[in-house]
């Protein structure tokens, strides 16, 4: 069960990069906010929800911060994919932002039923996190370079 989670989290933006033909690049560097925020902001934001008298869960809050950015930019950026090599290469993107969604959800989540030490999806994934990340963030930024580099040409 713990192994079908995780790889259905992997599988998630890439799935959703393919149907809405959405901005894989983007995507993964929104994933990374998220993730800059669920770890820094995320206690002051429990205090001021605590002072509406609202109850979230650390949990419910991170993965909150986690994902919402993520599911915005791809609902934002739909339509923005071409054919050929630019369409692989942000299905390639996608796949390793679903790698690092799973890195960062998989942990926070406090249920009985993921136990992520039995897990031998979670176990490669920890081995390969760096060159997930590394390379998300390389294809992420070459996409996004090359992408503006269109924009800057003058058209008559």
């Amino acid at each position: 069960m713990t192994d079908a989670f995780i790889i259905a989290l992997i599988l998630s933006p890439a799935v959703l990069t393919f149907l809405l033909k959405s901005n894989a690049a983007l995507s993964f560097l929104a994933l990374c906010v998220g993730f800059v925020l669920s770890t820094s902001v995320i206690g002051d934001l429990r205090q001021l929800l605590s002072e509406m008298n609202l109850s979230v869960t650390n949990s419910t809050l991170a993965i909150t911060l986690i994902t919402l950015p993520l599911v915005f930019t791809l609902l934002l950026t739909r339509k923005a994919n071409t054919r050929g090599l630019r369409l692989w290469t942000q299905l390639l993107t996608a796949l390793l932002a679903g790698g690092l969604l799973a890195l960062s959800i998989a942990p926070v989540i406090t249920t009985g039923w993921l136990d992520l030490s039995k897990s031998e999806v979670w176990k490669n994934l920890i081995k390969i996190q760096s060159g997930v990340i590394g390379a998300g963030a390389l294809l992420s930024f070459a996409l996004v370079w090359l992408n503006a580099s269109k924009f800057g040409k003058k058209h008559k």
